[in-house]
């Protein structure tokens, strides 16, 4: 069984520093990988919008393969993508979504 921090160490490459999606854009400046059991929460802190973030991102049971001794490539990389597109889900409903806000704290 993989630890949560080689589960951070995959995710690094493909999470930090500067990501877009459309017309947004943010840096994501540190990544957290906490495990409870059959699910893992993914602790991204971003700046943005000259704003900084944490971040708290549920994974699904799928998402475990992660910790499963060395993952294939293809496999992390679909990971961090659908992690991608939940942080840019998050940042575009932060505002109007009561859910999307209760994931999350302003930093500044």
């Amino acid at each position: 069984m993989t630890t949560a921090s080689a589960v951070r160490d995959l995710l690094v490459p493909h999470l930090m520093g500067r990501l877009s999606l459309g017309s947004s854009a943010v840096t994501v400046t540190g990544l957290e990988v906490v495990e409870h059991g059959r699910t893992f929460t993914l602790v991204v802190e971003l700046e943005a919008s000259r704003e900084r973030w944490r971040v708290r991102l549920e994974s699904d049971r799928s998402q475990m393969a992660l910790f499963d001794g060395v993952p294939p490539y293809h496999v992390v990389r679909s990971v961090a993508h659908e992690f991608h597109v939940a942080l840019f889900e998050w940042w575009d409903t932060k505002g109007s979504d009561r859910r999307a806000s209760k994931t999350a704290e302003r930093l500044d």
